[in-house]
């Protein structure tokens, strides 16, 4: 007596936290890579999203705008019309702004990245089981397994066998290997 065991065995889990808009398959059908399983409430995320494009543009201007202040008293400077002080000054300014933007592309990052997960998708091919979550429910991290696939295409098949079962078989493949 033996069983069947799928080689790869995935449990879907909800990365952001929201309330479950859509269910996209059927328990028990088979799924591919890439499909699309369940939608988590997209709008706050896609605010976070907005909001961070926002803030990357303002550090990009205020870093435009430090350039502009550098390089003038840079000019300045050569006719003593301002204090190199003053130049010392907007160079802090200049690498403030900048790492600023660096810090506002980042936060757009993170905020794409939470968008993304908003749509959880199959990361193997296989067979989806039962939905542990219905549609409406608020998900999170902490909910837990909200589906599992489980791949169909190898699987194992794994048969119990005893010590004495084991000993006979490599005395068995042994006397073989010898008459050959």
């Amino acid at each position: 007596v033996g069983r069947v065991q799928a080689v790869d065995t995935v449990n879907l889990v909800a990365r952001v936290e929201g309330f479950l808009q859509k269910r996209a398959f059927t328990e028990g059908q088979e799924v591919k890579r890439g499909d699309l399983l369940f939608v988590i409430e997209r709008d706050t995320y896609q605010a976070a999203v907005d909001q961070a494009q926002a803030q990357l543009a303002s550090a990009q201007a205020t870093e435009r705008n430090a350039a502009l202040q550098l390089q003038r008293s840079q000019e300045l400077v050569k006719t003593n019309a301002v204090p190199q002080a003053t130049v010392d000054q907007n160079v802090a300014n200049e690498g403030a702004a900048a790492a600023a933007v660096r810090s506002a592309q980042a936060a757009l990052e993170q905020a794409n990245i939470n968008l993304a997960f908003t749509e959880i998708k199959a990361p193997i091919d296989g067979r989806i089981g039962m939905a542990n979550v219905t549609v409406g429910n608020f998900v999170n991290q902490t909910t837990g397994t909200l589906a599992t696939i489980v791949s169909q295409d190898p699987i194992y098949v794994l048969f119990p066998a005893t010590a004495a079962q084991v000993l006979d078989y490599r005395q068995d493949r042994k006397s073989t290997r010898l008459n050959s």
